[in-house]
């Protein structure tokens, strides 16, 4: 943890940045009285004008906003990083693909002892920082919480929620949880889709072979405790009879799964704890094409020429664009959880009322990054974590505060009239 002494409470790295932009907005309005708040990123003039911009629309704190300074640097120069790094408690970054411009700052806030948050999903970068930052950090005290989006707290918060409700009311481990999208309405955005692709780029053997074992229902299966009697089907095509649904491939499903086994490692969630997730859909047919759609445009996307094309015919957003304010209003998301210890079935669910990818991704970046900056205690673990390794039932707490459903009943939610655990 930084010092207090630092100038800065918490820095905004990427502010110009789609999502940065409205994560600064968010700090503004929900940060206690008095937090100390920088933004910076590359370009003075493009968040000069974000600031401006911020503080008329927002007159109840524009002296709050244009009190923000400014901070300039180049995320790939290593002592510009560190500048950044060195005045500030916390730093919550925008700035993405992480894999190209990610790991200069993170070098210098565990340097510097400047804990980190980000909201990059890409998991390899992350595997990357574990392995050559989580010593020292460990060490110095210091948290790089990646994963702060909509990937993945829903997964990764929903399985600690389970897991630790097995361990002290049950006195039981938590051996198995399937997530299902039950609804979801959200927007992409140009730089989460430079994400992707360079995601794509980077990793495509491995990521194809995490789906063909996927499709073969191998990573579910692996470990599974003999006492675990229920089988969770997890062939990519396949009817829920919980939900009374048919699945399908959910995009993010390969990303979370890791992440959930990876804090169920961590903390020891119970012997060989595997998580699986799926897409509900209405019927068979619906259910082939969505998986159909999902190749489709990873193939478009992948490939150089027909991703120029996209781009010219603005099929899609390019980076600094997104969906309209007019939109991300109307987005939600709904994710059910399927929980077996040794000796019964529960159940949670997890759900937001704005789009996940912007409304709700700011929210879980920003409480992170207050959650950081003032609620630590002997509960938070240092290191490179996710973030309920790092945080858990501090982050809980505060985003359960901000209209966040996290929710565990002894049947499946939407049908059950009896709560077991409210929000707090």
């Amino acid at each position: 943890m930084a010092a207090a002494s630092r100038k800065y409470d918490i820095v905004v790295w990427g502010a110009s940045s789609f999502t940065g932009m409205r994560l600064v907005e968010y700090l503004a309005l929900n940060s206690p009285a008095g937090t100390r708040i920088a933004i910076g990123g590359r370009n003075k003039g493009k968040i000069e004008n974000i600031r401006s911009r911020l503080a008329m629309k927002l007159p109840d704190v524009t002296t709050s906003v244009n009190g923000m300074d400014i901070l300039i640097g180049d995320s790939l120069n290593s002592e510009q990083m560190h500048a950044v790094a060195a005045q500030t408690r916390v730093v919550a970054s925008t700035v993405g693909p992480f894999a190209i411009y990610g790991k200069q700052l993170v070098r210098a806030c565990v340097e510097e002892k400047t804990d980190y948050c980000d909201i990059t999903a890409e998991m390899p970068w992350v595997r990357q920082m574990h392995y050559e930052f989580n010593d020292r950090a460990v060490r110095d005290g210091v948290h790089v919480v990646s994963l702060c989006g909509f990937d993945c707290i829903p997964a990764d918060l929903g399985c600690y929620m389970l897991a630790q409700y097995a361990h002290k009311e049950l006195n039981e481990p938590l051996l198995h949880v399937k997530g299902s999208i039950t609804g979801i309405r959200g927007g992409i955005s140009g730089g989460t889709l430079a994400t992707i692709t360079n995601q794509l780029g980077i990793e495509a053997r491995q990521l194809l072979r995490k789906a063909m074992a996927f499709i073969r229902g191998e990573s579910s299966q692996r470990g599974r405790h003999s006492s675990n009697k229920k089988r969770f089907s997890r062939w990519i095509i396949h009817y829920d009879h919980t939900l009374h649904r048919w699945q399908t491939f959910w995009l993010m499903s390969i990303v979370n799964q890791v992440t959930a086994e990876w804090a169920g490692k961590v903390l020891d969630y119970g012997p060989g704890f595997t998580y699986a997730e799926s897409m509900s859909t209405r019927n068979l047919a619906q259910a082939i094409l969505y998986f159909i759609g999902y190749m489709y445009g990873v193939l478009l996307m992948f490939f150089a020429f027909t991703r120029s094309i996209i781009y010219a015919l603005r099929i899609i957003p390019r980076p600094g664009e997104g969906p309209s304010e007019e939109f991300i209003k109307t987005g939600y998301f709904s994710l059910h959880l399927e929980a077996s210890s040794e000796s019964r079935m529960f159940y949670g669910k997890v759900s937001g009322s704005s789009d996940p990818g912007y409304s709700e991704t700011v929210k879980y970046l920003g409480e992170s990054a207050l959650c950081l900056a003032f609620d630590q205690d002997n509960n938070f673990r240092s290191g490179v974590y996710p973030p309920s390794v790092a945080m858990g039932d501090a982050l809980i707490k505060r985003l359960r505060a901000k209209d966040c459903q996290f929710d565990i009943a002894p049947k499946p939610i939407a049908a059950s009239p009896t709560i077991l655990r409210q929000r707090k």
